[in-house]
């Protein structure tokens, strides 16, 4: 599993994130349930319309808070046994299957380049320990896209509910 985080605004690409529902579908969480483990992979991406989610690494208990107008995800060639992702708010997301995600590569090819780079850096960041530098980066981030800090906050005090250490 994999995560995957892409302001689509600061790109330049509000008709994609119009058009995002045409190929998934709009689904809704409530707080602290879970969008996919790794015992239930789905093998998606979702785009995150209203809401939090935290990202964690149960291995190492690494987390990631993804927020509104943010991608994140559970794509194939970045499969994981310890990543899971749930809602930290009531969260809102369109939910793109493996298929409909092929036939957005056919037509926005360029979109579906940046989703899978930011799978990458999110996948890799769940990887590594935190470190100050990494928190202040993920911190000064949610700000720049103007995202509540709370959830931020609540996350890095909060610990892991599942960790295999």
């Amino acid at each position: 599993m994999k995560s995957i985080a892409l302001d689509l605004k600061q790109k330049g690409r509000k008709n994609d994130i119009m058009n995002l529902e045409e190929y998934g579908i709009a689904v809704q969480k409530n707080q602290s349930e879970r969008i996919y483990t790794p015992e239930q992979s789905t093998n998606a991406a979702f785009y995150l319309t209203e809401g939090f989610v935290r990202l964690v690494n149960q291995q190492n208990c690494i987390t990631k808070v993804i927020g509104s107008r943010e991608f994140f995800g559970d794509r194939s060639i970045f499969s994981s046994e310890n990543i899971y992702a749930e809602a930290l708010t009531n969260i809102k997301y369109v939910r793109i299957d493996e298929s409909s995600y092929k036939r957005l590569m056919d037509d926005n090819v360029e979109l579906t380049m940046d989703i899978t780079s930011s799978i990458s850096k999110h996948y890799a960041y769940l990887q590594k320990e935190q470190t100050l530098l990494s928190r202040s980066k993920e911190l000064f981030g949610h700000m720049k896209r103007g995202h509540s800090l709370l959830p931020l906050l609540i996350n890095w005090k909060k610990d892991c509910s599942i960790c295999l250490n």
